[in-house]
């Protein structure tokens, strides 16, 4: 006989999980400890599904890798300015990237426009509430399909976010680390995920699926949490094995985090006769591609710059930064200077170069930094 195989391994350990008895308590849970959101909100009955999936999509969408109390104001603005997926697609992406200003990580965004202007064309606007429809669009992956899916739909589909993962790890002390006769980690969380949300289909609850993924969600985020769980209070105590050997801050196991590279990146304040700010806007090749920013020449310390500023007709007037900002992305550390400028006539203003006012920078995208940076300079 030979070793069993990872599918074969993975289905018994599934078959062995209490399915219904972890989906009952946690749906009991859930149902007086719900976090209050704005997309929770009951659906009126003479609300279209795919409307409503839609909002569903906006939501998780801004949900990856932000915050509840920061998403909600920035689904509310968006929800008055687009409320369906018509609205959406005859935005600009300069309209969009502005609503989505502070979110970080834009592409998801752009993914949203893109998306918006396939449903126009694929589906006559009629946002789509199937799985394997969802996964056409861009920027919509397994888990945001899901999501939309079983929260939208109370369709018994699977989810796995970062919350869910410590859950899941933490219950089965999961490891990390692909074992002999398993499936991949990955591969086994949404498995275990996929089982759980069927057994809460199984049940006489309301919405089930819905409120399940939900609770899961919830949980993760409210009790347990990455750094001192609230084992006390949790309702699937008496399951977890983490809980039983005082191994939870062992789960989730995670690779270690790269060291950040510093960098310095210089930056110009230029002004025309009329008090004028002269911002560049960044190109389809580049980072943050559709946002405008202070002439900047990335990874160029000041010595550096001096030699030759792009783009041509800019020359540093002081050698004094105006401003210093320091901040992080992705395995940067990086401190940005200002410094004062000044044109030349060989400068060349056209659709990626211009003078605004001040009145107008309101009405511009700019990265985060960028906004920082100028509002300590003006």
């Amino acid at each position: 006989m030979g070793e069993p195989s990872a599918s074969s391994a993975a289905a018994r350990f599934i078959a062995s999980i209490p399915g219904e008895e972890l989906a009952s308590a946690l749906l009991e849970w859930f149902a007086p400890e719900a976090r209050p959101m704005p997309w929770r909100k009951p659906k009126p009955e003479d609300t279209p599904l795919a409307e409503h999936a839609y909002g569903i999509w906006i939501s998780e969408s801004m949900l990856q890798q932000t915050q509840v109390t920061t998403v909600i104001p920035y689904w509310e603005r968006w929800m008055a300015k687009w409320p369906d997926v018509a609205s959406l697609a005859a935005a600009s992406e300069e309209e969009v990237l502005l609503m989505w200003e502070g979110l970080g990580y834009y592409n998801r965004a752009r993914n949203l426009l893109k998306a918006a202007r396939k449903v126009m064309e694929l589906h006559g606007g009629i946002f789509p509430t199937e799985h394997g429809e969802l996964l056409k669009l861009p920027g919509i992956g397994p888990y945001t399909a899901g999501a939309i899916c079983s929260i939208a739909c109370n369709q018994p589909c699977p989810i796995v976010d970062g919350n869910i993962i410590r859950l899941l790890s933490r219950l089965f002390t999961l490891s990390a680390t692909p074992q002999a006769g398993s499936p991949k980690p990955e591969e086994l969380l949404w498995q275990i995920s996929e089982s759980l949300v069927q057994a809460a289909a199984r049940l006489q609850y309301p919405q089930s699926c819905s409120a399940f993924n939900q609770a899961m969600m919830d949980m993760g985020a409210r009790l347990c949490i990455p750094a001192n769980p609230l084992c006390l209070t949790c309702p699937l105590q008496r399951h977890c094995k983490a809980f039983k050997e005082g191994s939870q801050s062992q789960y989730p196991q995670r690779p270690p985090r790269p060291l950040l590279t510093p960098r310095e990146d210089t930056a110009l304040l230029v002004r025309n006769g009329q008090g004028q700010i002269l911002l560049q806007k960044r190109t389809l090749a580049g980072r943050n591609h559709g946002f405008w920013q202070l002439p900047l020449m990335e990874e160029t310390p000041l010595q550096k710059a001096l030699e030759a500023f792009e783009p041509p007709g800019l020359l540093l007037a002081s050698r004094k930064p105006l401003a210093t900002l320091r901040h992080h992305i992705t395995c940067y550390r990086i401190t940005l200077k200002v410094y004062e400028g000044k044109a030349t006539q060989g400068l060349a203003l056209g659709e990626h170069l211009r003078f605004v006012s001040g009145k107008e920078l309101a009405a511009i995208p700019l990265t985060g930094s960028q906004r920082k940076i100028l509002r300590k300079i003006l």
